[in-house]
């Protein structure tokens, strides 16, 4: 009786399995590089609001040589603050995105390159490394839940 039990069991599991839905990662991972789109023209336009729309609200941005920046509300300070650095402009790509197989997390990696101008109204170039962590909302969207970036250039000296 028991293994009997077992065997029902096991091809209960078995049917149920099989009659997940299937996920297309690769329908989802077009999602995300669209959105990613969206954010890389929103910053460049330097559009605060409709950049923010790119994070969950519980979002996190770690970048180089500053502290954390937890919530919409510390994201907007930090980005609004690169919009006022002379000569701010941003551009980055996508070098790899996986997407888990439940369809609901990802994450990418890319580079990027910031301009600004220097003390003296010169352009300085700043090229670096990012990683994404993107989450997919109860509403469908993907949103960006951890923005990590890493400027090439040596540790600023103190």
């Amino acid at each position: 009786m028991k293994t009997l039990f077992s065997i029902v069991a096991t091809l209960l599991v078995l049917a149920i399995s099989g009659c997940a839905p299937q996920v297309d990662l690769e329908a989802e991972a077009a999602a995300i590089r669209s959105a990613d789109a969206d954010c890389l023209k929103a910053w460049a336009a330097k559009d605060v609001d409709r950049g923010l729309s790119c994070y969950s609200d519980d979002a996190s941005v770690l970048p180089s040589n500053a502290p954390i920046a937890t919530g919409k509300e510390a994201i907007r300070a930090l980005w609004s603050q690169l919009f006022e650095t002379p000569g701010f402009a941003l551009s980055w790509d996508i070098s790899e995105l996986e997407v888990s197989r439940a369809g609901d997390l990802a994450y990418g990696h890319g580079t990027y390159e910031l301009m600004v101008n220097d003390a003296a109204g010169n352009p300085v170039t700043e090229r670096g490394t990012w990683v994404g962590v993107w989450k997919k909302q109860a509403d469908g969207q993907w949103k960006l839940v951890a923005d990590i970036w890493n400027s090439d250039l040596p540790a600023p000296s103190e």
